[in-house]
This record gives C-alpha cells, sequence and structure tokens, in this order.
C-alpha cells in the first residue's frame, strides 16, 4: 500500500514541528502510541534527517513537510523519507520527487494553485492554510476538482476533523495544537492524537 493510501485510511496527519531531532522521535513515538503510523517531519525541525531512519525501521510511515525547493528531494529520500510535502509547489518539486520514487504532496490554496499542482502529477494536493476559509471552502472546491486528493492543514483543533472530512478532505494534517513532547508532554500529544483519531471515525 501506497503511502498515501495509508494516509487516506488514516484520515489524520500529525505534523510534528519540533525543535530538534530527539523531540521529533519521542512526539512521533507518542503519535504511533495513539495508533497513527503515519507521520509527518518538518525540515523546520533542526537535523531531521537523523530523527528519520529511527522511526522507519519501527514502521513508521514517515512524511517531512515543510520542504521549501526540489533540491531538498534527493537528501530526504536518501534519509529514508516516504512522503514529501510542501506548503506550495516548489519548481521541479514533483518531477523531483517522481524521480526518486517518493509521492509528493504540494501546496495551494486556491482553486488555480491546487489544479496546478495536480497538473504537475502530484498524488495529492495539499490546501494551507485551511482554517481561514473553513470546511465549506473546501466543500465548494470539490465540484472543480473531483479528482484532486486534498490534504487540509493549518490551525485545526483534533477535535475538528469530522467537518473536514465530510466536506472531502482526503486526511486533516494537525500541526501546532498537537503540541510535542518538549512542549506538553508525551502523554498529552498521544491524548490529543487519540482524540483526533476519534473525532475521524
Amino acid at each position: 500500500m501506497s503511502a498515501v493510501e495509508q494516509l487516506a485510511r488514516q484520515r489524520v496527519l500529525p505534523v510534528l514541528r519540533c525543535a530538534d531531532a530527539e523531540d521529533a522521535l519521542a512526539t512521533a513515538r507518542a503519535a504511533a502510541a495513539a495508533g497513527c503510523a503515519v507521520v509527518e517531519l518538518t525540515m523546520s525541525t533542526r537535523n531531521v534527517e537523523a530523527a528519520i531512519a529511527p522511526l522507519v525501521e519501527e514502521g513508521l510511515v514517515v512524511a517531512v513537510g515543510t520542504v521549501r525547493e526540489a533540491a531538498d528531494v534527493a537528501r530526504l529520500a536518501g534519509a529514508g523519507a516516504s512522503l514529501l510535502v510542501s506548503f506550495w509547489n516548489p519548481p521541479g518539486f514533483v518531477a523531483a520527487a517522481t524521480a526518486a520514487g517518493i509521492p509528493a504532496i504540494p501546496g495551494g490554496f486556491t482553486a488555480s494553485e491546487l489544479a496546478a499542482a495536480a497538473a504537475d502529477g502530484a498524488a495529492a494536493v495539499k490546501l494551507f492554510p485551511a482554517s481561514p476559509a473553513g470546511p465549506e471552502y473546501l466543500g465548494a472546491l470539490r465540484p472543480l476538482l473531483p479528482e484532486v486528493r486534498l490534504l487540509v492543514t493549518g490551525g485545526i483543533e483534533p477535535d475538528g476533523v469530522r467537518p473536514w472530512l465530510d466536506a472531502g478532505a482526503l486526511a486533516v494534517g494537525l500541526g501546532s495544537k498537537l503540541g510535542t513532547v518538549g512542549t506538553v508532554g508525551a502523554a498529552e500529544v498521544e491524548r490529543r492524537c487519540r482524540a483526533a483519531l476519534a473525532a475521524a471515525s
């Protein structure tokens, strides 16, 4: 099963914006304890590559987000990433990921941005930032882009994922609202992930 299919099945994507690789490892493990087998680390995490391989060895599907340019792809592929995500559609990003054998999820907000990213061959497209627009915006986009798989992220609460899924989201990414082990502790990260998964079911 592809990483995107696993994400679609999980329906919730923990986006772990951690201070460093150690915090990323601990936070990903807390999310996994809640039942999240797919997690997203971010390039804003110091030395993020060091956290990827250990988590993959533990059986997790590791996405890496906040990819800013196509030149990052080879390094992340070499570190073991299974999925690459960006808040925009960097030139050459999808092509570089495809060449590396990794699905890419570029980002956009308007219908034209999302359609252009899909036309590049993206496995899915990220609607970001989602919360200012609301699920109604996603619902309005679905008839225009019926074949585009949309991951929504940005300011969504752990217990607020259901309206986005009902509006047609492939999955819902949760970032700062989940916290990290370094900020709220492992038990709280796990609790919030469990709440999100329950809301999505």
